[in-house]
């Protein structure tokens, strides 16, 4: 599961709001969250210790601040999905004025 790193979030964010989520599924080999941004809100400053994928399930625009120091906008569209490779640390941010919906799947194999 990804680590949170709540004091550089507090140190670099703690204007947002932290976004809403619900682990639905943990096992020996995958942790599956399903995952609510509301308008501005964020995930925090986070590292992903495993590989995941992240599934779309709604429209919006997304903000991801990267542990370099670059940033990448994604744009959200339903039942699009992206793989990632850890080690990844980052923050997501909404930048959009809809909410963001969307499922993590973590592998922990």
């Amino acid at each position: 599961m990804s680590t949170k790193l709540d004091e550089k979030t507090a140190a670099q964010a703690a204007d947002r709001a932290i976004a809403t989520y619900e682990v639905l599924l943990e096992d020996d080999d995958k942790i599956v969250t399903h995952w609510v941004l509301g308008p501005r809100a964020q995930t925090g400053w986070h590292r992903h210790e495993c590989d995941y994928m992240a599934i779309q399930l709604s429209h919006g625009k997304l903000l991801f601040e990267l542990a370099d120091g670059t940033t990448r906008e994604i744009d959200y569209t339903p039942g699009t999905s992206l793989m990632v490779q850890a080690p990844m640390e980052h923050n997501a941010i909404n930048i959009g004025d809809v909410d963001v919906v969307a499922l993590e799947v973590e592998f922990k194999r």
